[in-house]
């Protein structure tokens, strides 16, 4: 998938010199496998949407880089759809 090798580029970049960037690339990326291993649902789609929607932000930073509230608010946002996401799994495993 385009967006995990974007991320999985980006990750590997020492550019950022953020560990809050590191954690926010990484979970997006994780996240972004969860949701590929679920089976398609109006909430997997919505998930799914989210995620790539902080993604695309995430890049945007590439060039313009974010203030530190931008990036503390996207890592907590980013978590929280981690954990979203994990317990969707979970849920769907029984």
């Amino acid at each position: 998938m385009l967006t995990e090798l974007v991320l999985r580029h980006m990750a590997g970049s020492k550019k950022h010199g953020s560990t809050r960037l590191a954690i926010v690339e990484q979970a997006l990326i994780d996240t972004l496998e969860r949701l590929r291993d679920l089976a398609p649902s109006p909430r997997v789609r919505e998930l799914r949407a989210k995620a790539e929607g902080y993604e695309r932000a995430l890049r945007a930073w590439v060039t313009r880089p974010p203030t530190e509230e931008q990036r503390a608010a996207l890592l907590r946002l980013v978590l929280e759809l981690n954990v979203e996401v994990i317990a969707l799994g979970k849920a769907a495993r029984g």
